[in-house]
């Protein structure tokens, strides 16, 4: 049996389930290149109980070394297991291989971002905003933006990391990148909300013009951005008491 169970966004955020899947099995893994935590792997173990081992991009997409059909495996992921495609993708894979899957939902960003004030229902499609490099410098997530803009729907930028080299994209270093997509296209941007750990106890969540976002110093990784589009009185209520 393979458990992949969701961690949520904070330390204590796993559910009953997932600490009933952990308890029962004989070794335990974690990812830890989708996303990142406040907290330490050894934090982690302490509050589990439970030796856990680090896996990075080639060791979840090639090498797998969780997928064991003798034995009761858990994998471990920052906030939900189906939010990234990588864990989708395992899932399929596992079937193919006859490996009995077990999935513990939990928290994860796509719900944290309502604690902005802005509904649910009103976001349209989401993009990752990567490093540009000098010769990778991507633009359609702000294709994504001009989308969701015209319908009137906010906007969620999942910001690029790389836990392994210490790496994460800031929100200041994705706002230059928007910038100059958008001077080059004579698309104007005004405001934003700037969120940095979202939904746990040292969470950040800011929403001002883009040169003050820019300016203010958001702290610790990870990082998200959010473009709000039309807003309801409900909303912009909540967004001018940030």
């Amino acid at each position: 049996m393979l458990n992949i169970v969701g961690l949520g966004l904070s330390l204590k955020d796993i559910s009953v389930k997932g600490i009933e899947a952990i308890n029962k099995s004989e070794e335990v893994y974690i990812e830890s290149y989708t996303s990142l935590s406040e907290y330490t792997i050894k934090e982690l173990e302490s509050f589990l109980k439970k030796e856990i081992k680090i896996l990075h991009r080639s060791e979840v997409e090639e090498e797998k070394p969780f997928f064991q059909k003798d034995k009761e495996i858990t994998l471990l992921v920052y906030g939900d297991p189906l939010s990234a495609t990588t864990h989708t993708e395992i899932l399929q894979e596992a079937k193919k291989q006859g490996i009995q899957t077990n999935i513990i939902q939990s928290v994860s960003i796509f719900t944290a971002v309502a604690r902005t004030g802005l509904q649910l229902y009103k976001f349209g499609k989401t993009a990752s905003i990567p490093f540009w490099t000098e010769n990778y410098k991507p633009e359609s997530f702000f294709d994504l933006l001009e989308q969701n803009q015209s319908i009137g729907a906010h906007t969620l930028f999942l910001l690029d990391l790389n836990p392994k080299e210490n790496k994460f994209l800031s929100i200041k270093e994705a706002l230059e990148v928007l910038q100059k997509i958008a001077k080059k296209r004579n698309y104007k941007l005004t405001k934003a909300i700037g969120c940095a750990r979202l939904g746990t106890e040292t969470e950040e969540i800011k929403y001002d013009t883009i040169k003050n976002l820019q300016n203010h110093d958001f702290e610790k990784a990870p990082y998200c951005l959010i473009f709000p589009g039309e807003l309801n009185f409900s909303e912009e209520e909540f967004l001018r008491r940030i």
